[in-house]
């Protein structure tokens, strides 16, 4: 099986990897490419796996949209989406004009910082008001994705202020998500990154990454809004450490 890019033994590990990370995705809607890039780095080069992951993560994010569209709110969308593209905008910009490395640690104490917020305090309350603050987490989602390939969490923590029924916040939320990834997708594609072999791996994947999909669904429909609130904290807090160690390296 010379065609597959990569063995059998190392693909049943990606496979179980793969499943894994996406059982969080499909509770949350974010948050599988924080276990998967660092696992797969083991097993892969950058330049491979992270086209590798975007593909994943944008099909991922497209099979939760698309399904649970009816439930997003549109009007939260329609603000933070031109902004999320402006955003993204400025962070390539960013990326070659401010001090990286100051710049990810900033996120990651903040992101720290906001996951132990909640954790331990109450859940938040709905009702912050939708200006100035989805042009706020629309911009910084759409930097953050371009500078650190981490635009999730601005939007969650927007979102969960602004949405008390949980399947519209993971609705709109995975919408967010798509849109955050597909821009990532776009510059690997244009930078020459997105090989065959990439794409192979990645459709050789995909079908664990679904059915980890449908496992966090079931999951997310038997939690309440709080555990599911609690659960993005724990993201949050686990992202903004992962950053932190990437700068200690």
């Amino acid at each position: 099986m010379d065609w597959l890019p990569f063995d059998l033994a190392t693909w049943a590990a990606c496979a179980v990897i793969v499943g894994g990370a996406y059982v969080i995705f499909g509770i949350t809607a974010f948050g599988a490419a924080m276990f998967t890039v660092p696992a797969l780095s083991y097993f892969f080069p950058l330049d491979y796996l992270l086209p590798m992951c975007v593909i994943l993560d944008v099909s991922a994010a497209f099979a939760l949209g698309s399904r649970f569209s009816r439930d997003a709110d549109i009007g939260e969308l329609k603000w933070m989406a031109p902004f999320s593209l402006a955003g993204a905008v400025a962070g390539v910009t960013a990326l070659v004009t401010l001090p990286q490395q100051a710049t990810i640690a900033a996120f990651g104490i903040f992101l720290c910082g906001y996951g132990l917020y909640s954790l331990l305090a109450q859940a938040p309350q709905i009702g912050v008001a939708r200006h100035p603050w989805a042009v706020i987490s629309g911009f910084c989602g759409g930097a953050a994705g371009t500078l650190f390939g981490v635009g999730a969490p601005p939007y969650a923590i927007y979102l969960s202020r602004r949405l008390p029924d949980k399947a519209v916040l993971r609705a709109t939320l995975s919408n967010m998500v798509l849109l955050s990834t597909s821009i990532r997708a776009l510059v690997f594609l244009v930078g020459g990154l997105m090989l065959w072999d990439r794409i192979l791996g990645a459709l050789l994947l995909l079908p664990f990454a679904l059915g980890g999909i449908w496992a966090g669904h079931r999951i997310q429909l038997q939690a309440s809004r709080e555990t599911l609130l609690k659960v993005i904290g724990v993201l949050l807090l686990l992202i903004g450490a992962s950053l932190l160690l990437r700068v200690l390296r």
